[in-house]
């Protein structure tokens, strides 16, 4: 490889330099648009902490998109992979926690619809769920169900899946 070529593989092209300063821009909102919670857990230095604090003070669309450049310059001399890493980690518990809900709500909607055959994989899931109260939740929700009246049944069996999800 001539001198030429090794100097031609070293430049970067602007195309690449504008993607990567939109990609860090786009992470940017990303982190700007987290719970104050998982905010607060970024690892993010004091200058790009304060850049962000006032980010999600604006409101004008001009001073976001100027606030979010600045933003996106900071994280150009930041290491991104340790930010990447922790919103990774913050939305596989957003997916977890999504999970257990869908799950919930699955075993909700399957002893509603399904009666004793339900309980009785609900229980095998479920050994210190109180048989007799889920039964007469059941009876209940199938009867709202059948005269049309708000689930209020329903939602206490949904309630107490989770009671009992959070023991187990």
């Amino acid at each position: 490889m001539n001198e030429e070529e090794a100097r031609a593989a070293e430049l970067v092209s602007k195309t690449q330099i504008k993607k990567d300063a939109e990609d860090l821009v786009s992470l940017g909102k990303k982190i700007a648009d987290l719970s104050q919670d998982q905010f607060e857990a970024m690892p993010l230095g004091d200058d790009l902490r304060q850049a962000f604090i006032v980010a999600r003070k604006l409101s004008k669309g001009g001073a976001i998109k100027r606030q979010f450049k600045y933003i996106g310059k900071l994280l150009r001399s930041t290491d991104v992979t340790l930010i990447n890493e922790s919103m990774e980690r913050q939305l596989d518990k957003d997916r977890a926690a999504a999970a257990r809900l869908h799950n919930m709500e699955r075993w909700r909607d399957k002893l509603v619809e399904q009666g004793d055959v339900a309980l009785s994989d609900f229980l095998v899931s479920f050994p210190n769920a109180d048989r007799q109260h889920i039964r007469q939740l059941q009876r209940k929700a199938k009867l709202e169900l059948e005269k049309e009246k708000p689930p209020a049944a329903a939602r206490k069996i949904f309630q107490y899946i989770k009671e009992l999800s959070i023991t187990d």
